[in-house]
């Protein structure tokens, strides 16, 4: 046995013991790459023949590009070595014996003797292969949960069957718009509309296609909208349209248009025959009528039922024969 250690002597010439270096380059977890001065392998140690598959004798004396997966890949790693000398997990994309590829995290540092000439490159490669399947996994379940997220709060704020906003959305986005315009008190037409006589529709074919019925209401009144135009279902066979900058010709000659629309509706049967419905609509507008959205809401639904009375498949936009007498629905 020899002699213990002692001194600061023993140690350094522990540290440069070649037996000791080889293993504890066999030891290291990471691959240990060092390249001559024309970036020819000179060292293949540590984890690097169990990550790149190649026996230490099939790669010493080859260029380090072999490594890399692609040509643009090993410039930018040589680019920002050549620019600061050394590189700190530098995502890079190599390749495995075979060609196959995956994701290291390339360190790296320039050696120079003492007079600056460069002697090689010493390389510390960790495979990240495992850690992008992982990112790659959570990235997936994100997206899956954010869509998730996404269709919930789309069914959230809209109605299943024709697609149109929930009454509650329709009138907070009215709002909102409202809100936006500040003091300027633009103009803001509110219509609304009421399906004659549909429960005779439930009643006579069935809920399936009184259900056709309301989906091709929402399609109509969807198509005649503008871009910023806010159309909802009140519910049941009742329906609204909220237009930004419409006064109350613009909202009635809308009304009318989506009247006729739905008028020329045609649901087919399984007989060859067709289902078709008409609307009652009544219309009012910000200012002219009214200060505010309830207010005005208000007034279109008492001039809906104002058009009912006055033998429904209609547009109202006045305040004529106006009481509370609803029986007409």
């Amino acid at each position: 046995m020899g002699r213990p250690l002692t001194g600061q002597t023993d140690f350094i010439a522990l540290l440069t013991d070649p037996d000791l270096l080889q293993l504890m380059l066999f030891a290291c977890p990471d691959g240990v790459i060092v390249t001559d001065q024309a970036g020819d392998i000179a060292l293949f140690a540590g984890a690097s023949e169990a990550m790149f598959g190649y026996e230490p004798v099939e790669v010493m004396g080859r260029s380090f590009r072999t490594l890399i997966a692609d040509a643009q890949s090993h410039r930018r790693l040589r680019d920002q070595l050549d620019r600061h000398t050394n590189v700190s997990n530098m995502e890079v994309t190599a390749a495995r014996k075979g060609g196959t590829k995956f994701s290291a995290a390339f360190s790296a540092a320039v050696m120079r003797d003492r007079y600056g000439c460069v002697l090689g490159t010493v390389y510390y490669v960790r495979d990240h292969s495992g850690v992008r399947e992982i990112e790659d996994a959570l990235r997936s379940k994100n997206a899956q949960l954010n869509h998730l997220v996404s269709k919930l709060d789309h069914l959230a704020h809209h109605d299943q069957l024709t697609g149109l906003l929930r009454r509650g959305s329709a009138m907070e986005e009215a709002e909102d718009v409202l809100l936006a315009s500040g003091l300027e008190r633009p103009n803001f037409g509110i219509a609304v509309f009421d399906l004659d006589h549909f429960k005779l529709v439930n009643d006579s074919y069935g809920h399936l296609i009184g259900d056709k019925v309301l989906t091709s209401v929402g399609a109509a009144l969807r198509k005649i909208a503008r871009q910023d135009d806010i159309i909802g279902r009140l519910g049941g066979e009742e329906f609204v349209a909220f237009l930004p900058g419409a006064d109350l010709a613009a909202v009635t000659a809308f009304a009318e248009r989506a009247r006729l629309a739905i008028e020329g509706t045609r649901i087919l049967l399984s007989d060859g025959l067709t289902v078709s419905v008409t609307t009652s609509g009544g219309v009012a507008a910000i200012p002219q009528c009214a200060d505010s959205l309830i207010d005005a809401l208000r007034i279109a639904d008492d001039r809906l039922y104002a058009a009912k009375r006055a033998g429904r498949n209609r547009i109202t936009s006045d305040d004529i024969n106006r009481d509370d007498n609803r029986s007409a629905a």
